[in-house]
This record gives structure tokens, C-alpha cells and sequence, in this order.
């Protein structure tokens, strides 16, 4: 009788652990789950926030390009109008290369290739500042999509993950001191989407007048948003993009590993 007991007890312990480690596989299995649903979250919102951010990003470098070298092209050159419109349409054909998911180095040669070919065309001394103007402009182009982590070249390659190149002071004061606001956030995210005016900005976070141009000034002097003149609507800066993403890919790592 007390042997059977005996078996009885260590038969019940045995199926208790045998239970206890079903619960624990169940919730890791579930807890495995979570994180994948989570991860997938993350993907599907950042791909929708840099599909909204895509067209104000182009719609920004193609004015830029026009307006810069519209500005600062060679004035007394018989060839101007030519070439204005022909490295207008080569700089609006490279901005629009930002909506794509990756750029080749092959693409980013052969556009720099067409620059040269058209610079050997040059007809006088006059024209080395405006090739160099279109060449710069082209370069910023390419930092963009460095920065939007669409294009990687070797030089990118090895400044990744230089931990020494951290400056604290500098960080804090220009990229964690404009984020560390709820309202400057929130900004931030509208803005990723689309422009936008004062008076929209108001709306979406509550705040008027001085309140709001205090936040605001925080991003126009940190270089987070621009300005497009001096009344006109907000756009979000590659600065500014680029830090919302290092805030999810922060987000997403900070909740896998919890």
C-alpha cells in the first residue's frame, strides 16, 4: 500500500513537470511569436512611413537642384540655357532614384560617368563652375540615399559602427535634446509623411502660436525640418528622417531583447 502511494506521488510529480515544461514551451513559443508579429509591425511601419516620405523627399531635391542652379550657373554665358535645362533634367532623373528600395554602385558610377562625358563637351573656362555646382549637388543626392540606407558604398562600409566617433556633447544637444519632446516627436512623424504648415502643425499637436514656434525653432535650429520660406509649410530633413529610424531600429532591438 505505501509503495503504490509512493508511485502514486512520484507519478504525479512527474506529470506536474512534465506539464510545468509544456507551459514553459508554450510560452516561448508564444513569446518567439510576439517578437516576430512585432519585428513585422515595425517592417510594415517603416516601409509605409518611407513610402509617405518618398514624394516630399523628391518633390525637395528636384526644387533644390532647379533653384541652385538656376542661382549659381555662370550668368554671362551664351550656353546657360542649354545647359540649365540639361543638368536639370540629369539631377531630377537622380532625385527620383530615392524611391527605390536599393541602389546599385553600378547606377551611382554611370551617373557620375554621364557628368564627366558632359564635362569633356565644356566649351569654356566659365563652365567648371557650373559643372561643379551640378556635381555637388549630385554628391548631396548621394549622401541622401547613404543616409536612407538605400545606397552603401565602401566608405560606408568602413564607418559603420565606429564607437569612437561619438561626441556625447554634440549628440545630446542635436539629435537627443530635439527628440526628448513628445510634441517635437509627433511633429517629426507628420512631417515624415508629408509637408506641412504652420496651422496643421497647431492642430496635430494642440499648441499655439509662441509654444509652437519654440518646438518648431528647436528643429529648424537643429536641422531636423526646414523651412521652404519664410511663411511657407515645414519639411522633414534627411537629419530628421534618418533619426526617426535609428529610434525604431532602437525600439525594435529594446523590445527584442525584453
Amino acid at each position: 500500500m505505501e509503495t503504490t502511494k509512493a508511485d502514486s506521488e512520484l507519478h504525479y510529480i512527474e506529470e506536474l513537470h512534465s506539464i510545468k515544461e509544456e507551459v514553459t514551451s508554450l510560452r516561448n513559443d508564444f513569446s518567439r511569436f510576439l517578437q516576430r508579429a512585432n519585428q513585422q509591425h515595425i517592417d510594415e511601419m517603416l516601409a509605409e512611413m518611407r513610402k509617405n516620405f518618398m514624394k516630399p523627399m523628391v518633390d525637395y531635391l528636384c526644387e533644390d537642384a532647379n533653384e541652385r542652379m538656376h542661382s549659381r550657373m555662370t550668368r554671362n554665358c551664351g550656353m546657360r540655357e542649354l545647359c540649365e535645362v540639361t543638368f536639370k533634367e540629369l539631377l531630377q532623373e537622380t532625385a527620383g532614384l530615392v524611391v527605390r528600395p536599393k541602389i546599385e554602385a553600378a547606377t551611382i558610377k554611370m551617373y557620375r560617368d554621364k557628368l564627366e562625358e558632359l564635362k569633356k563637351e565644356a566649351k569654356s573656362p566659365l563652365c567648371s563652375r557650373c559643372f561643379s555646382e551640378a556635381g555637388n549637388l549630385f554628391e548631396k543626392q548621394v549622401k541622401i540615399m547613404r543616409s536612407l540606407q538605400i545606397y552603401e558604398d565602401r566608405e560606408d562600409m568602413d564607418e559603420k559602427g565606429d564607437i569612437s566617433a561619438i561626441e556625447p556633447e554634440k549628440i545630446v544637444s542635436e539629435v537627443c535634446e530635439p527628440v526628448a519632446n513628445r510634441q517635437r516627436l509627433l511633429m517629426l512623424k507628420a512631417l515624415s509623411g508629408e509637408n506641412k504648415t504652420f496651422s496643421e502643425l497647431s492642430k496635430l499637436t494642440g499648441l499655439r502660436g509662441g509654444n509652437l514656434l519654440f518646438h518648431l525653432q528647436k528643429l529648424l535650429d537643429t536641422g531636423m525640418v526646414l523651412q521652404r520660406s519664410e511663411r511657407g509649410d515645414y519639411i522633414i530633413t534627411r537629419k530628421g528622417y534618418s533619426t526617426l529610424q535609428g529610434l525604431s531600429r532602437i525600439y525594435s532591438e529594446i523590445g527584442l531583447i525584453d
